[in-house]
């Protein structure tokens, strides 16, 4: 045991601690680099998962009049009992919140911190790029329906982001009850 902490200590006493940490620092900082997610594997897994959840969201809500699956009323119904005006609020945050779960399930913890450091911009890209696809798909998209969907959007984003872990906030309301 003795030999062991000679041995530690000649080697501090000996060595330049300054060059040698900032070496050791570079080369962590360079692994650690190597090992978090690209910036596009994790843009390209949220658009998969933006579709997924487009999808899912689609088929109980015709958001603009663009219903995939199911005919009727589906979700749209209940939003206009809770008030004609802003149906398309909750629509959007409908949407937006049910790409954003389906996202959280698909991605890995890291690629879900990547997110959430830029998720204004990302929650900001993926509304405007559905409210585009729905502009171009639809003719019921006028500037008042399209700005209040986008920030009904906003807000479903945001709030789904907001939750660190879903399993763990499910659980907590789970045991309030």
């Amino acid at each position: 045991m003795k030999d062991i902490k000679k041995d530690f200590e000649s080697f501090v006493s000996e060595s330049d601690t300054t060059a040698g940490s900032s070496f050791v620092l570079a080369k962590i900082q360079a692994d650690l680099k190597k090992e978090l997610p690209s910036t596009g594997k994790v843009a390209s897994k949220l658009g998969v998962a933006h579709l997924l959840g487009s999808a899912v969201s689609l088929m109980g809500c015709s958001q603009f009049g663009i219903q995939l699956f199911f005919k009727g009323g589906g979700m749209m119904d209940y939003f206009m009992r809770i008030t004609p005006h802003y149906c398309e609020f909750f629509c959007g945050a409908l949407y937006l919140a049910v790409s954003l779960i389906v996202a959280r399930m698909m991605l890995t913890r890291d690629e879900w911190l990547v997110i959430r450091r830029s998720r204004s911009f990302s929650i900001a890209a993926l509304a405007l790029v559905s409210l585009g696809g729905f502009a171009m798909v639809s003719h019921e998209v006028t500037f008042e329906a399209g700005l209040i969907w986008l920030f009904g959007a906003a807000v479903g984003g945001e709030l789904v982001t907001v939750v660190k872990s879903p399993s763990l906030w499910l659980r907590r309301v789970g045991a309030s009850k």
